[in-house]
């Protein structure tokens, strides 16, 4: 039976609100590897709320702080939601979750010392896994209430899911409030957008990889690292 946290009620609702999100915390005080990885110098767009960056055509990445670690959110990419970008951004040891959320699918993604070790679906979590360690968080997504809807929402159980793996209480001020901001490369292959139209699946973006990749379906144990 999981634990029903009731503080992260607000964010299924918030989600319905919001065609994109991609939240990103790392176990790391200073933003600058997470900027790095992004592939940003600094933080270009100055200070921004989530609203003033909606306004923005350029896709952009605010940087925040909260309980001794350091966070991104996108609004308009999934850029770490991608394996190798988790695999890069936790090179030096630190551990990264990242909760991805989009029309078409999302993703709940787990790294630590530079490799991808276990992502899922929250939707079907027992379908739809990914990484070196698929069922190394197995206690934990039981824990934070998924398949269990009746209980607790998706998003709600993302939510709890992350602060049991960071000690992090998603709040809407972390998403809403005034950050720096920066701009986002163009990356070889890919182009902006501007925000996709829910009407045009198309033009929405996926997550990398996250559409069973080689291996992603595996069921094999492991050991949790965390």
């Amino acid at each position: 039976m999981p634990t029903v946290n009731s503080r992260f009620d607000w964010f299924p609702t918030w989600l319905k609100q919001h065609l994109l999100l991609t939240l990103t915390v790392l176990s790391a005080p200073d933003p600058s590897r997470l900027l790095a990885t992004f592939g940003s110098r600094d933080c270009d767009r100055g200070v921004l709320s989530l609203r003033e960056a909606y306004d923005i055509d350029e896709t952009t990445v605010r940087l925040g702080a909260a309980d001794g670690w350091t966070y991104a959110v996108e609004h308009r990419s999934t850029t770490a939601a991608d394996s190798g970008f988790l695999e890069r951004l936790t090179s030096d040891g630190s551990l990264a979750v990242t909760l991805c959320f989009t029309p078409t699918i999302s993703g709940v993604h787990v790294a630590r010392g530079g490799e991808y070790l276990a992502g899922f679906e929250p939707d079907a979590p027992d379908f739809m896994r990914w990484g070196s360690a698929p069922r190394a968080l197995d206690p934990q997504i039981q824990e934070a209430g998924f398949g269990h809807e009746d209980l607790l929402p998706r998003g709600a159980a993302c939510a709890s899911f992350l602060q049991l793996l960071t000690d992090v209480a998603l709040t809407p001020a972390m998403l809403e409030d005034p950050l720096p901001c920066a701009t986002l490369p163009v990356l070889p292959g890919t182009r902006r957008t501007a925000e996709p139209n829910p009407a045009d699946p198309a033009r929405i973006p996926l997550m990398p990889g996250a559409l069973l990749p080689e291996g992603s379906q595996g069921t094999g144990g492991g050991t949790a690292r965390l």
